[in-house]
């Protein structure tokens, strides 16, 4: 991660826009942060989407999840906390394990609550769309 003295600067990231900023701790100050443009404090790749950290702190993580032209996650996602999430751009399907949960498909604007335990999966959708599903997830930190 590079030094910027709080101003953003563009970072290469695979199939992000990325961006890295470092705050200066002792003068917390209001940001606004682009999400849809790829801003984040770090960013990272993983098999399954690019993720941004948004922020970390007072025993919470806010992140930022791309995903386009990933293959969907064969292993189910369980959280043993809550997960918050909004999606701000494109559709995100989310397939539940459980027969009792329909999958859903969330779209710009729409939050999902994901209760602890529930084991899912999340993907673009459709598969094919030409843009990338992007979603904000909020949840305790040190997962």
């Amino acid at each position: 991660m590079k030094q910027c003295d709080g101003h953003l600067v563009r970072a290469r990231a695979r199939r992000v826009g990325a961006y890295v900023m470092e705050a200066d701790a002792d003068e917390p100050e209001p940001r606004v942060i682009d999400v849809v443009a790829g801003e984040a404090l770090a960013t990272r790749s993983v098999p399954f989407g690019d993720v941004g950290t948004l922020f970390t702190g007072d025993g919470i993580e806010c992140v930022w999840v791309r995903k386009l032209d990933e293959e969907i996650d064969p292993d189910w996602f369980q959280a043993d906390a809550t997960d918050v999430i909004v999606v701000i751009h494109g559709h995100l399907k989310v397939g539940f394990e459980s027969e009792r949960d329909d999958d859903r498909v969330v779209g710009p604007g729409s939050l999902l609550v994901l209760p602890a335990g529930v084991r899912c999966r999340a993907y673009r959708w459709p598969l094919d769309a030409p843009d990338a599903a992007i979603f904000v997830a909020t949840y305790p930190a040190g997962r």
